[in-house]
């Protein structure tokens, strides 16, 4: 199996996943709290994946938040490597001021990650995790 079989099948692919969440909905739409920075909008970058079997494989996102409504966002993303180019969408919830978090699936391999972005000003890191290994991606506001 090639590292773009294998990247398909895992970080990149359950990176933000194909189905959305199974986080509570909030009804009401608060306003941001002071100090907080919103996800909504475009972001770019570049990060790199870590497999378990030792690999590793630099890659790039283009990625677009939404806000569905409350603390929840939906994700939108197109990441490629040199072996691989994954679309993907999601929902991730915001739990404190910059930081939001987010289990993923991807349907198409049924690979399921676990997200955590965090946002300074105009950049955000992002950290995926799954069975199969782990990536971080940096982004910049587009």
């Amino acid at each position: 199996m090639t590292i773009g079989t294998i990247l398909n099948r895992s970080i990149l692919a359950a990176g933000f996943g194909a189905a959305l969440l199974a986080s509570p909905f909030v009804a009401s739409q608060p306003t941001m709290a002071a100090g907080s920075v919103s996800i909504t909008g475009g972001w770019a970058g570049a990060g790199y994946v870590g497999l378990k079997a030792g690999k590793r494989e630099n890659f790039r996102c283009k990625v677009k938040y939404g806000r569905i409504a409350g603390q929840n966002f939906s994700v939108k993303a197109l990441c490629a490597s040199g072996s691989a180019l994954v679309d993907q969408v999601g929902v991730l919830q915001r739990v404190a001021n910059n930081r939001y978090v987010g289990d993923v699936h991807n349907q198409q391999f049924n690979i399921s990650a676990r997200v955590i972005v965090s946002v300074t000003g105009q950049s955000q890191t992002v950290k995926i995790s799954s069975s199969e290994g782990s990536a971080t991606l940096r982004l910049k506001r587009r």
